[in-house]
């Protein structure tokens, strides 16, 4: 069962080695939860990865079936720089409980003196009947999760 395709970009002013490392920063997951409304939120940085887990609150649309808060999971595992700059990797999003994943395949490419991100991937809802229109409603969650994530590393990169 493929799931809705998600595909975007997105532009950083800096490098892609700056980019990554900031995604390993956890007091830019404290404000990339912070701006997201988490009412809680908890961060771990590793070698091969970076998770951000928060409970935000639910949207007026699902709060009737989820409860007030959804609990969200982003997992940021970026690959070493290769020689030509390019950084590639793969953003996980979840939602612990809930039959809903998202994934992107993630390319941060070097352009002058900023990053080109490219994500390619898809939301899928495992729910018999009803997964691909429930599909559709959690799109556009995950792709303001993704913007939130870029207007955030935008500011961090620019002070």
């Amino acid at each position: 069962m493929e799931g809705m395709q998600l595909a975007f970009q997105h532009t950083y002013p800096a490098r892609p080695a700056a980019v990554a490392e900031l995604f390993r920063n956890e007091d830019f997951l404290t404000d990339v939860a912070q701006h997201a409304g988490a009412v809680s939120h908890e961060s771990r940085v590793d070698a091969d990865h970076t998770q951000l887990r928060m409970a935000i609150p639910a949207p007026s649309d699902v709060a009737k079936v989820v409860g007030t808060t959804v609990s969200l999971e982003i997992r940021i595992a970026l690959q070493a720089e290769r020689a030509d700059g390019v950084i590639p990797g793969r953003v996980t999003v979840s939602v612990p409980g809930m039959p809903v994943e998202a994934w992107c395949d993630t390319v941060l490419s070097p352009e002058a003196d900023a990053t080109h991100g490219d994500y390619r991937g898809e939301v899928k809802v495992r729910i018999p009947l009803i997964g691909k229109k429930v599909e559709a409603q959690v799109e556009p969650f995950v792709v303001r999760a993704f913007r939130g994530i870029e207007q955030r590393a935008k500011v961090w990169l620019s002070a």
